[in-house]
């Protein structure tokens, strides 16, 4: 299980797997803080609230706790079998998350375990195969994630503007194969999501105020 904090630079990312939009995006190592930072992101960004998926990372379930969790009634806050994060929230009906484990052997991947760890959710819908395709296009379209590169950022405040950049490419300009719109011949993730109805150019993208609207 990926249980591991990790000093080195993360590029925390999510995906909608229905739009292909990326909503929320978080750089920073792999700890806690990190983990409550995207899923803050993702709280006030959307209005709904979809179904988690994430890898066996135990940072996502308190951080998702400490988001969209109410609090405990009649349950011993002192009962020491209990995590504190779990002390003082459960989360409210309907609530549903869901874990894709990877079991690794020898450097070798043995078996993927899929874990429901809130609400009811069907064994299909737990999947992380869209964020994994998210991540095979960020290391072929972006020197800086291509694995033995040369290219790699030496400042995480240039990696942010790049990547930031990006994803409102990614998200306006770039068309995607699984939106076919009439009279168009493919959408963009924000032209799904219902945020703009045209496929934005370069120059719309650059002279667009976005830093009002930063991640």
């Amino acid at each position: 299980m990926d249980s591991f904090s990790d000093d080195g630079t993360w590029i925390w990312t999510s995906i909608d797997p229905d739009t292909k939009i990326i909503p929320a995006f978080h750089i920073g190592p792999r700890h806690k803080d990190e983990a409550y930072a995207l899923v803050e992101k993702l709280y006030r960004k959307l209005e709904n609230v979809p179904l988690f998926v994430s890898d066996g990372l135990k940072y996502y379930k308190r951080a998702l706790l400490k988001m969209y969790g109410i609090p405990k009634k009649n349950k011993n806050p002192f009962d020491r079998r209990l995590k504190h994060a779990d002390r003082k929230t459960i989360m409210p009906d309907g609530f549903r998350y869901g874990q894709v484990i990877k079991i690794m052997e020898g450097g070798e991947l043995v078996r993927v375990e899929k874990r429901v760890i809130f609400g009811e959710v069907e064994d299909k819908e737990i999947t992380t195969s869209m964020i994994e395709r998210l991540n095979l296009s960020l290391r072929q379209e972006l020197n800086r994630f291509s694995r033995k590169t040369i290219g790699s950022s030496k400042n995480i405040n240039h990696l942010t503007s790049h990547f930031s950049f990006y994803v409102r490419y990614y998200n306006f300009c770039r068309p995607h194969m699984a939106h076919k719109i009439v009279g168009i011949k493919y959408g963009t993730p924000a032209m799904a999501a219902g945020v703009t109805n045209e496929v934005w150019s370069i120059k719309k993208l650059l002279s667009f105020p976005y830093r009002n609207y930063i991640n």
